[in-house]
Order: C-alpha cells, then structure tokens, then sequence
C-alpha cells in the first residue's frame, strides 16, 4: 500500500512539474559584435515595460538562455562593455515556442555615443536563424510558380537547394534523409502525414534544411513551415487589439 501511495505521489508530481514546465516560456540566442565574433558576458535583462524580471549572461560562444518566463510580451535590453546598449521591443513570450532574439552589438563610437540605447522590433521565428539552414518563400513568389498554388511539395523543391520529393509528390527527401523525417507545421501546429491547405490560403513558407532545433526532437530530415493568410490576419488583429489596451491604458495613466 505504502509502494501504490509512492507511486500515486510520485506520477502527481511529475504531472505538476509538466503543468509548470507548460505554462512558461523560454527566451534564447547569441549575442555578437558586429563582425560576427562572439560577446562573453554580455548582458541580457527581460523587461516588463521598464522593470527587469529576469536575465541572464552569455557565455563564452556568446550564447544565453533565460527560462521559465511567464507567458506575455516583454522588452529585452542586451549590454556589453563598449558597445551601445540594444532594446528589442514588444518580444512574445510562448509557452509553446522558444522564443529566438539573436542581436549584434554595435561599437560605442562618436555618432552613437548620445544615444542611450538602439531600439529594434522584434521578428517572430520559431527557429534560431544564427545556426540554421533556412529558405524563406514569400506569397508573390508562389503566385509567379508554374505549379498548383496548394503543392505544398512542389514550392518548396522549386527553390530549395538540397531537397527532392518522392515518387508519390506526397513528402520530401531533406539532404538525403529517410521518407518521413521530414515535419510540416501549419500555423504553429505540427501535421502528421502530408501537409494539406487551399493554395489561395497560403501567406508564405519557410524550408529549414540545416540546424534543426533540439526540441523537435526526432526530427533528422527537415522542416518545412506553413503560414496561411487567415492565421496571418489573426495575428495582426490581435496585434492592434493589444496595442489598443496599451494606448487605452497610458491615457489612463
């Protein structure tokens, strides 16, 4: 009785720490100078408005990761010695998604050294850009395609180096991988078998063939990433929704 008790608290407490684990974020990328090298000791603090809720320091290759965030929307404030401060505004945390903020740092010099920090928005993108292989496929490029505009396989072996589709046109073969090792996502949502969405309803695509991210796990082929217009109008609607609360708020204030 005593082992079923033990069982039963040990399960509750892994399922706790899941729950946990879920319902943050996680915020990470790499910090360099301009000519690309590497800043050890940088420091990257998360901002709600203008109050630090966490940070972190880089290492040695430049590289940070700042966990456990509470969903929402943060500024992140990245600091060396020598280079002029850099704000990323308004970066969305996901529980989800990591969130990439990758940023060069720009040397203190006569024509920056007034000015307090550089401000930056912050571009979205569910894979680290610094260590990936990436082929971005914009609506206008698919329009002018000589295939169907719902092929999602057919767009991406047009412009993708490295990669081929199989027999059936129904996957693709990533740099050589195995059928089946390749993952498509719609909208943020990973699809099980051939990726299927009208082709009117496509925003635009990204094809990630190199550096894919330790949290999709098994993936070894490739990734291919699908935005469609209604996901992309809702997004935007929420965008103004919030910005809408923020300048309601400030009157306020």
């Amino acid at each position: 009785m005593k082992t079923l008790k033990h069982i039963l608290a040990a399960s509750l407490l892994m399922t706790c720490s899941c729950i946990i684990a879920q319902s943050t974020g996680i915020v990470r990328g790499t910090i360099t100078d301009t000519d690309g090298a590497p800043l050890f000791g940088a420091q990257v603090r998360v901002l709600d408005d203008t109050t630090m809720i966490t940070g972190a320091v880089t290492d040695f290759d430049g590289n940070y990761s700042i966990r456990e965030i509470t969903p929402g929307y943060y500024n992140l404030e990245i600091s060396s010695l020598g280079k002029v401060k850099q704000r990323i505004k308004k970066v969305e945390i996901d529980p989800s998604q990591v969130a990439y903020v990758s940023v060069k740092l720009e040397g203190a010099s006569y024509t920056l050294k007034t000015m307090e920090f550089v401000e930056k928005a912050f571009e979205k993108t569910i894979i680290n850009p610094t260590y990936s292989t990436m082929t971005s496929i914009r609506l206008d490029q698919i329009e002018k395609m000589p295939v169907s505009k719902g092929d999602i396989i057919a767009i991406a072996v047009s412009v993708t180096p490295g990669v081929m589709a199989t027999d059936d046109g129904k996957d693709l073969y990533v740099r050589g991988s195995r059928r089946g090792s390749t993952q498509y996502i719609i909208d943020g949502n990973k699809v099980l078998g051939s990726p299927e969405t009208p082709g009117l309803g496509i925003a635009g695509m990204e094809v990630l063939t190199g550096g894919v991210p330790a949290e999709y796990g098994d993936c070894t082929g490739g990734i291919v990433i699908i935005t469609t217009k209604e996901y992309k109008w809702e997004m935007r609607r929420k965008e103004m929704q919030r910005r809408d609360r923020e300048e309601k708020a400030s009157q306020k204030d």
